[in-house]
Parts: structure tokens; C-alpha cells; sequence
């Protein structure tokens, strides 16, 4: 979930297919679209900024596509190319097309998928426009505290993962935390959207006089190992030899060592409180509280709301991912739900009446099962409460209202459930009304607003974190 890596929440949405890598082919164009272009695409009320950088390369030209609301930069594109004055991109793969007319500094044209048309118009960046905008609570030197390059070993997995220490000057001993990111590779800043939110809460957590190591996860950054084939549990073993490792500086209160973690990073926490790595104390941010099949239902219903979709298409959603996770709770094996799934989803499209090509319908299918991996296996199949209920050290759940990935609002009022229920749990829970997934404050909630918003994360919480962990 971020969770941090989106694609797999975004499933039927406009776009969904820019998410994913596209294969590379020269282009052909003239002088005049050599640059950076951006634009911003409307899609159901929402706005989608999209950004082209073209540039010609040994007598060939190449180009990427940014699309930075979701996430995703640095996409090649493919199959472009410019007669006289007029641009064309396709995106053949996932039926995505471009035409657009060259006039000076604009480029006027019609961006369309799957049928459906948008005007798109772009206009040439200028040198200093990064296209996301303004991150003004990224850290800028010089820093009153001290940073130093580390690295350890998660020895069972016989990997080595790489980060940063921050702590205050002075010999301690300090109160420390490790942060733990949440789905998708990330690196130590947890960077997405033009964000770096993991550097933003180690500065700001570090100028309140506690200890932070921030991580490459394996296989992204500096660290070794296979991001691709590692599950929740994976992710878990490397967050405990990050505890381990937080464990050996002298400068750290051996008492006072703890975890935050966001999103999957958040469910984390609990899974290491549960099990006693989790140290003195955890923060659980966003973190799921619900099981994960309940989670990701309640997740298309607010985004599908937050896009203002069609009934057709909730219904449509809906019924699919009841599909997915129905056979998930059937099927024990991973190699039985590359088979299953797609056969499940190519009956339910036959079985609607609808009459669609051979084409249409592998279309349909592919999109779905795009979503199979070990991680999302795994993931599916775990409910938290399971941990929550085990759990015996303070913790600190913070939860964002306008939250479409992580329900606000029903993650939290199970967990107060629980924790009156269980009868035991130092439980501190608290509730942010305008703060989305990311804790940055939003409108609406939506994916589409996280790479427009400046705020990386509310200071409000960051300060609320930093006050519990110094009390504890």
C-alpha cells in the first residue's frame, strides 16, 4: 500500500498503465519539441499534471513521460513522432494516444484511452521548473545535528541494507527510532510525488533530540537483495536488524528504542510490538487495523467516490475485487492463483451479457492480474488485529480523515474497539480531520492531490510523535 508504490490500488483507473514500464523505441521528431512540456490532463473532476521531456541523442531522439500525482517518473516513451508541425505518442500497449499540433511555445492537442478523448495542452518548462512544484519542508543545510552513512546485514536473508543515522550533538544517551516505509521500493527518504517524507520527519525528529535511522529497503538505493519477490514478512525481518543494528550506537537509550512506520510500514510496527522486536514503544501511521480484504474493498469505494465514478463503474470495481480476494481466501498456493484468477475474471466478463472481442476481453484480464506478485499473496492474507491483540507496548496510531487508502475513520474506530475490548494495550490513538494518506493537508483526499500539495507531511503530527516518544 503506500501505500508508497500505488499501482495495484489504482486498478481501473485512468492512467493506471503509465504505473508500469514501457518499452523504448527512437523517436523522430523535429527541433522545435526538443525540451520539457507539461501539462495538465482532466479526468472526472480531477487534475492529472503530465509531464514530456524530449531530447535527441546521436542523431536519434528519446523521450520519458512524468506523471508526478501518481508517482511515476522517468516512463520511455514509445512510438512518437512528428510530421511538419504535428506530434504523435502512442502508447500501444495500453491503448494511450497523443495528437497534438506544435504553435511556438504550446503544444495543442487530444490525449485519449480506451476511446475516451481529453483536450491536453502543453507548454514548454522553463529551466528551473521542476514540475511538482514547491517542497519547502525539505531539508536544507547547514544542520545542527550530526549524519552518518551506515550500513547492516539481515544475515538470515543474507542481505545488506544501507542508510543514514541523524542524531543531536552531544554524547546521549538519546531516545531512537528506526522508520519503516510503507509498500513499494523505497528508498531512505521514502521519496514519491517530488516528496521526501522520511528525511522530513528524521530532520525534524532529530532537532527534537531523538536518534533516527532511515533505510534503503533491499534492492533499492544502496542496499542488496530482490525487492520484487519480498513479502510483508521480508520487509518485517529487515525493519528488526534495522532495530538491532539502531541498538549498537552508544549514543542511544537502550530503553528507549522504538519504530514508526507509514501504511504497510504502520502495520509493521504492530507485527514487530507484537512479537517483542518492536523495542520500547512503536507509532503506527496510517497503519491498517482492519483485514486486508476488508481494507482494499473499503479503499475502491473512496476512490472510486473521490473521482466521482460512475455507478456502472462502483458496481464494475466492486464486484471485482470481491472476485480477487474471494479467490485469494481459496487458494493456498501461489502458482494456483496465476491460473485461477484469470480464469474467474474471464467468466465474469462472458457472464455479463456484454458482447466483447477476443481482444477486449485478454485486455480485461491482463489488467487484473497485473496485480499478481508473492507480495500482494501474502499481503492479502493478513489481518492485523491478530497483532494488535498480542501487542503489550505503548503505541501511538495516528490516522488521516481524508485518508482514501487507509479509512480514516473505520481503521480507528475498530482499533478503539479493541483496545476496550482486549481490556489491556497502552493504546494512544489520535485523529487528524483534514490529513490525507500522506498526512499532507488536503481537500479531498485524492491521489491526484499528493504530488500537487507542498506540505511533504503535517507538522502538527510530526510534533505530537516527537512530544509521546520523549514522554515515554
Amino acid at each position: 500500500m503506500n501505500f508508497g508504490d500505488m499501482s495495484m490500488y489504482k486498478v481501473g483507473f485512468l492512467l493506471i498503465a503509465l504505473l508500469f514500464s514501457i518499452g523504448n523505441s527512437p523517436l523522430k521528431a523535429q527541433y522545435g519539441v526538443q525540451g520539457d512540456w507539461k501539462g495538465v490532463l482532466e479526468v472526472m473532476g480531477q487534475k492529472l499534471p503530465l509531464v514530456f521531456h524530449l531530447k535527441e541523442v546521436d542523431q536519434s531522439w528519446k523521450g520519458t513521460m512524468d506523471s508526478p500525482a501518481q508517482g511515476a517518473t522517468g516512463i520511455p516513451l514509445n512510438d512518437v513522432s512528428v510530421d511538419s508541425m504535428n506530434l504523435h505518442l502512442a502508447v500501444k500497449r495500453f491503448n494511450i494516444r497523443y495528437e497534438g499540433r506544435l504553435e511556438k511555445d504550446t503544444i495543442r492537442g487530444t490525449f485519449s484511452q480506451n476511446g475516451t478523448d481529453f483536450p491536453l495542452v502543453l507548454w514548454r518548462m522553463a529551466k528551473d521548473d521542476k514540475g511538482m512544484g514547491k517542497r519547502p519542508q525539505e531539508p536544507q543545510g547547514p544542520f545542527d545535528y550530526d549524519q552518518m552513512e551506515t550500513s547492516f546485514k539481515n544475515v538470515p536473508a543474507g542481505i545488506t541494507l544501507k542508510g543514514t543515522v541523524t542524531k543531536p550533538k552531544g554524547m546521549g544517551p538519546f531516545p531512537a527510532v528506526i522508520l519503516v516505509s510503507g509498500s513499494g521500493p523505497q528508498d531512505r527518504n521514502a521519496e514519491m510525488f517530488g516528496h521526501k517524507p522520511f528525511w522530513v520527519l528524521a530532520d525534524y525528529f532529530t532537532r527534537q533530540g531523538i536518534v533516527v535511522l532511515r533505510y534503503d529497503e533491499r534492492g533499492v538505493g544502496e542496499s542488496t537483495g530482490d525487492f520484487k519477490d519480498a513479502t510483508t514478512f521480508d520487509f518485517a525481518d529487515d525493519a528488526e536488524a534495522a532495530m538491532a543494528h539502531l541498538r549498537k550506537f552508544p549514543f542511544v537509550n537502550q530503553l528507549k528504542v522504538g519504530v514508526i512506520g507509514h501504511s504497510e510500514g504502520g502495520m509493521i510496527a504492530w507485527m514487530m510490538a507484537a512479537n517483542g522486536k518492536g523495542g520500547s514503544y512503536a507509532v503506527s501511521i496510517a497503519g491498517p487495523v482492519v483485514p486486508i480484504p476488508q481494507l482494499m474493498k473499503q479503499q475502491v469505494r473512496d476512490m472510486l467516490a473521490s473521482v466521482e465514478a460512475s455507478d456502472e463503474q462502483k458496481v464494475r470495481e466492486e464486484e471485482v475485487v470481491g472476485i480477487i480476494y474471494d479467490v485469494l481466501s481459496h487458494t493456498n498456493d501461489y502458482d494456483s492463483l496465476k491460473i485461477i484468477l484469470p480464469e474467474r475474471l474471464d467468466k465474469y466478463l462472458k457472464d455479463s451479457g456484454e458482447n466483447y472481442t477476443e481482444d477486449e476481453l485478454q485486455d480485461f484480464v491482463a489488467k487484473y492480474a497485473n496485480i499478481l506478485n508473492p507480495w500482494f499473496f501474502a499481503f492479502a492474507k493478513i489481518n492485523p488485529q491478530e497483532y494488535i491483540k498480542k501487542t503489550e507496548i505503548p503505541v501511538m496510531a495516528l490516522f488521516g480523515g481524508k485518508d482514501i487508502q487507509v479509512n480514516g475513520s473505520i481503521n480507528a474506530e475498530v482499533l478503539e474497539r479493541i483496545k476496550i475490548e482486549n481490556g489491556k494495550g497502552d493504546f494512544t490513538i489520535k485523529m487528524y480531520p483534514e490529513l490525507n494518506h500522506l498526512f499532507q493537508h488536503s481537500g479531498t483526499g485524492a491521489l491526484a492531490e499528493y504530488g500537487t500539495i507542498a506540505e511533504t507531511f503535517s507538522e502538527e503530527a510530526m510534533a505530537d510523535i516527537a512530544r509521546w516518544i520523549l514522554q515515554q
